[in-house]
């Protein structure tokens, strides 16, 4: 998954729940470098679990997310 600001042309439509925590146990690099299909993404163990978590929430749910510790105490 790669950003447009870095060349990226593919767009992946997320419910807003589902944006943030995309971003959240990972630095602004690893998902470019790491995870550039949806699906590599999807069985990240953090992402695993919260895709099971989620996928038992009503349509119109919604709860913030946190960074992860990793990336807070840096």
């Amino acid at each position: 998954m790669i950003p447009n600001s870095h060349g990226g042309v593919h767009t992946v439509w997320l419910h807003r729940i589902c944006h943030r925590p995309v971003h959240a146990p990972f630095t602004e690099a690893e998902p470019e470098r790491d995870y550039r299909v949806v699906e590599a993404l999807r069985v990240h163990p953090q992402m695993a679990r919260f895709l099971d978590w989620v996928r038992r929430k009503p349509d119109d749910f919604f709860e913030r997310t946190r960074k992860s510790v990793r990336l807070r105490l840096r």
